[in-house]
């Protein structure tokens, strides 16, 4: 096969599938634009996941901690931090919430539509209480996470974290090591989460 030959051969495929290949990147293109939203939503999440599995120097999902009332609830994640363990809940209200510390219901609104709801606050300083009691003489904090749904237009309390507000305490330092008495403790609570 010569030079021309060659080339008349690649013409010819290319005149072939040219159309089909063209009409194929086009249909992909479109199904990619009219569906930018959920793919942008659906990386936000996989990026959300990723941050918090790298909190903390290790952690507990759906930990079952008794109440002190005889009842169990879920705590969605305990951290293990140098110097203590903390909470995190995870919040899943999309939309623009108007909250304070104080007040006992919060706003979500959804387009148009407004909803209350509990301030979760109080039930996060609850299980703090209850894992406190678990781990005695380590310290607790908790806090809320919303994802990136999630819009707070007059400001929000210090206990609500999101992607780009993590606390520095929740970071992992690999250089740091973790208190004797709060890997007993944190040990206890593995032991609790197997139970």
């Amino acid at each position: 096969m010569n030079m021309n030959e060659i080339s008349r051969d690649i013409t010819q495929v290319l005149d072939r599938y040219a159309l089909p290949i063209t009409a194929a990147l086009l249909v992909f293109a479109i199904i990619i634009f009219l569906n930018r939203r959920n793919i942008k939503d659906a990386w936000l999440n996989v990026k959300t996941r990723r941050c918090l599995n790298k909190l903390g120097y290790k952690q507990i999902a759906n930990f079952k901690c008794p109440d002190g009332l005889g009842h169990h609830f879920i705590i969605d994640r305990l951290i293990l931090r140098k110097d203590g363990i903390s909470l995190l809940l995870y919040k899943p209200y999309p939309g623009k919430i108007f909250c304070a510390d104080k007040i006992n219901d919060w706003t979500q609104m959804l387009g148009m539509k407004s909803y209350r709801f509990k301030n979760p606050l109080y039930d996060l300083e609850h299980q703090i209480k209850a894992v406190s009691a678990c781990v005695s003489k380590v310290p607790v904090n908790g806090f809320l996470f919303f994802d990136h749904l999630t819009e707070f237009p007059k400001g929000h309390p210090d206990r609500i974290i999101y992607l780009e507000n993590m606390p520095q305490e929740l970071k992992r330092i690999k250089r740091d090591e973790v208190d004797a008495s709060v890997m007993s403790a944190w040990d206890n609570l593995l032991l609790m989460a197997k139970g």
